[in-house]
């Protein structure tokens, strides 16, 4: 990396500092606020006597409300990120969650009383023009209602919420990011952070790797007992969870929030699995080309051509916006906000969260974009992810807050469509054809690790839940030997997984924080590469359609949304078709491999 300063987010729209005294007043005033709103609709919401009018002015109250709860846990959370290690952060943090569920005890009866709207009273209300913005939260509310406990119990599980799962999650992030992992490098042993060493396994130096994978390992182990008892308490809680809300399965909760039949996912999950032998076709291609006959977990991200040149930031921006230009000017006049603005947040820092994501807080506030840029090629996709995601919640802006985010599996759409802007853009701009197999390679083991690599977590996590549930409180070595064999699968002979990957399950955040969280990556890579071919295909003329997908926000479900462009997700045939645009690109990096010398002889 060169000496760059990276830039850092201004956090001063939302409140000056930690001990800013306007968030201990905008906390004390949520609280009352619910308690007036309690006491002006509870117990009118499912009545005979309901109207239109009175339902709708209970939902713009209900969110005013959560706009203003947003603001405080928002700001406390994304200030966290950036020093886990702070004790005023995680102080704040937990505070405002405290605060925040105080105030959800006031709201608990409201989506209760939703879904207890006597049928008849229902229908005849429902379809009044001033309700029309708000029909399809209503319908989902209702068929959520279907598992909600009674309003005390709910109440209980709100309050309790920061002293169980939440409080486990939260302490297996500190966990991870406190973590540290020594490395012997150049004759010194150094520190590592878990973004830091994670970096090494993309060394041209199989040794480097090698040691950073060993080091990964280490300090895994070092954390695994108390890893494991939280996953364990995680996954109990779930199990109780689940059976008094009667899930049928440990996933049935995450595809209903997500809108989707499991059935869907189902068939998504299946086809990933039938073409685990690609990911084995490709990793052959590359033990050929680093002429290594043993690949090894170490050697999956190994760069083709020697240790790449750190990009700048600066020129990370430059590639990312002249990509998104080439789209339309518009989004690329979006994602300049970012920068323009400070709502970016690349710089690294020894306790900062590893990772990235994009905070959409609500539609009147903008997004925030967190990530930790070391300068790799893989970054710049990472920044062009991120603000496809920006952009997203920049675009359903236009929706209320209930209907803002769109759902898991539609939200990964934008993201990973602005990484196949800026890949093709990257691609363009290479004229030797040894970098271009480079940057081909890199694409394919990422859309592999955003693919084949997620459904084989979500397989891992369908069978650990499972085995919590039969077979009752697990050890390290269950859960790892479940994560090395569904990981193992997707390699096939091509790649061996040692011993000491068994454990790398221990840091992935998503397992803990979301769980089933991991399918909507596949299933948005996959949706992508079909409007990816559509926008490649009709050039402008898909370009307002696409922006009014985004626009949509989580205001249909993805089924109604993807159906307007005429795409049926129920069809095996539409996965599968997403697949073999993947092979296609291995193919296309065997003939690049041939036609340039780069296998090795041996």
């Amino acid at each position: 990396m060169t000496s760059e300063t990276l830039p850092c987010w201004d956090l001063s729209d939302l409140y000056a500092a930690v001990d800013d005294p306007k968030i201990l007043a905008d906390v004390e005033a949520s609280q009352q606020r619910a308690i007036d709103f309690e006491t002006q609709y509870k117990g009118t919401i499912a009545a005979d006597s309901l109207t239109a009018t009175h339902l709708l002015q209970a939902l713009q109250a209900y969110e005013a409300l959560l706009a203003a709860d947003y603001l405080p846990q928002s700001y406390a959370q994304l200030h966290y990120s950036t020093d886990t290690a702070d004790a005023a952060r995680g102080a704040l943090l937990q505070r405002t969650r405290e605060f925040s569920s105080a105030v959800s005890t006031h709201l608990v009866f409201f989506d209760l009383e939703i879904g207890q709207i006597p049928l008849a009273v229902y229908e005849r209300i429902a379809d009044a023009a001033m309700l029309s913005p708000y029909r399809h939260y209503l319908d989902r509310e209702r068929l959520m209602a279907a598992h909600s406990l009674s309003e005390p119990e709910e109440r209980i599980l709100v309050e309790t919420a920061n002293s169980r799962g939440r409080a486990f999650a939260r302490l297996a992030t500190e966990v991870n990011t406190r973590a540290r992992f020594p490395i012997s490098l150049d004759g010194q042993v150094l520190e590592k952070s878990q973004s830091e060493i994670l970096v090494l396994l993309y060394d041209a130096d199989r040794d480097v790797r090698r040691k950073a994978a060993a080091a990964i390992s280490a300090g895994l182990q070092v954390n695994s007992h108390v890893c494991t008892y939280i996953y364990n308490t995680l996954l109990h809680e779930k199990d109780v969870l689940d059976r008094l809300r009667h899930y049928a399965q440990p996933e049935t909760s995450r595809h209903l929030a997500n809108e989707l039949d499991g059935a869907i996912v189902d068939t998504v999950s299946d086809v990933c699995a039938a073409n685990f032998a690609t990911v084995a076709r490709y990793y052959r291609l590359k033990g050929k080309i680093l002429g290594i006959d043993d690949l090894m977990h170490y050697d999956r991200y190994a760069p083709m051509r020697g240790q790449a040149s750190a990009i700048p930031f600066a020129e990370a921006r430059r590639l990312v916006l002249d990509a998104f230009g080439d789209f339309h000017p518009e989004l690329a006049q979006m994602a300049d906000r970012f920068f323009t603005n400070n709502w970016i947040d690349a710089a690294l820092g020894a306790a900062k969260q590893g990772g990235a994501y994009c905070a959409a807080v609500t539609p009147d506030h903008h997004p925030y974009v967190f990530m930790n840029y070391t300068g790799k090629p893989r970054d710049v996709m990472t920044l062009a992810h991120e603000l496809g995601h920006g952009v997203h919640d920049v675009l359903a802006a236009n929706n209320h807050l209930l209907d803002y985010h769109p759902v898991l599996p539609m939200a990964e759409t934008a993201s990973t469509f602005a990484e196949m802007l800026v890949f093709d853009r990257l691609l363009g701009e290479l004229t030797d054809p040894g970098e271009k197999l480079a940057l081909l390679c890199s694409k394919v083991e990422d859309t592999f690790a955003t693919v084949f690599r997620q459904i084989s977590m979500y397989r891992f996590e369908q069978q650990a839940h499972r085995a919590r549930r039969d077979e009752g409180e697990l050890s390290t070595e269950r859960f790892s030997a479940l994560w090395q064999q569904n990981m193992q699968a997707m390699f096939g002979d091509s790649l061996r997984l040692g011993e000491e990957h068994a454990d790398w399950w221990l840091y992935i955040p998503h397992i803990v924080d979301v769980p089933f969280y991991v399918y909507a990556y596949a299933f948005g890579e996959l949706l992508v590469l079909a409007l990816y071919a559509r926008y490649q295909q009709e050039g402008q003329g898909f370009v307002e359609r696409y922006f009014r997908l985004l626009s949509a926000g989580g205001s249909r479900t993805p089924a109604d949304l993807l159906g307007e462009l005429g795409l049926d997700i129920t069809d095996r045939a539409f996965w599968q078709g997403g697949c073999d645009l993947i092979a296609a690109r291995v193919s296309a990096a065997e003939s690049l491999a041939a036609g340039t010398g780069a296998i090795t002889s041996r």
